[in-house]
Formats: C-alpha cells, structure tokens, sequence
C-alpha cells in the first residue's frame, strides 16, 4: 500500500506478530487462560509487546486504520480481566485491519486472519406433536 514507510512497515508487522499470539490464546476459554499463570504472563507480555510497537507507528497512519487505539493503552491498574477483553475485543480488529497493509510483505504469507463470525441461523419453528 503506498505511503507505509518502512518505519511503520516494521511497527505494523511487530504488531501483528504479537496480535497473533494474543488472537490465539483468546480462542480458549477465559477461565483456562486466566487461571493460568503462565496464559496471563504470557498474554500481558505480548499485549505489552503490541503497546510498544503502537507507540514507533505514525500518528498518519494510526489515523488511517479503525483501530480502537485508546484501549491498547498502558493501564496501570491493568486486570487479568481488561488484558482478556483487550485480547477479545481489540485484537481481532488491529489483525483485520492491519494485514492488509502489509499483504505485499513475504512476512504477511505466514500472518493469521481472524475467523469471521459467522450469523446465528434461525432454526425453523417445529410444530409440536400431541400425545393422544
């Protein structure tokens, strides 16, 4: 995509990186990952990961992407809670929405994609047999 210096080449890609390893521990249940020491260890460690690398993107390019960018903020008072909202929430979306400017990356080959949720379908209305 035209525009993305290499600088921001780097960053979106590091984020991406640690995205994926966040997306993939938010595909198992909640209480499995935060029960674990060593799941939030590891989940608060690559959300720190993508902070920082949020931090070397361009404010253009932030602008440019719909990110939710507020709440990948550093938070002090951060829960094991907030990291599984943010790993819920916000990762599918920066993986969305950051792929697609590095797809032309030989990099971007092995980059994950989130599963889209598929719509619930309507199971038609079964009419009830009596009993005689």
């Amino acid at each position: 995509m035209p525009g993305l210096t290499s600088r921001d080449r780097a960053a979106t890609l590091a984020i991406l990186e640690n995205a994926q390893w966040v997306y993939a521990l938010s595909r198992y249940p909640k209480k499995q990952v935060l029960d674990d020491e060593i799941d939030v260890k590891m989940l608060r460690d690559r959300i720190g990961a993508m902070r920082k690398a949020a931090t070397e993107l361009s404010v253009a390019q932030k602008k440019k992407v719909d990110v939710p960018w507020g709440r990948l903020e550093d938070d002090p008072d951060e829960t094991p809670d907030m990291l599984w909202t943010v790993a819920k929430k916000v990762t599918p979306k920066v993986l969305s929405e950051l792929r697609p400017l590095v797809s032309d990356t030989p990099e971007a080959a092995f980059l994950i994609s989130p599963e889209k949720k598929a719509p619930m379908k309507k199971k038609p209305a079964t009419a009830r047999k009596r009993k005689k």
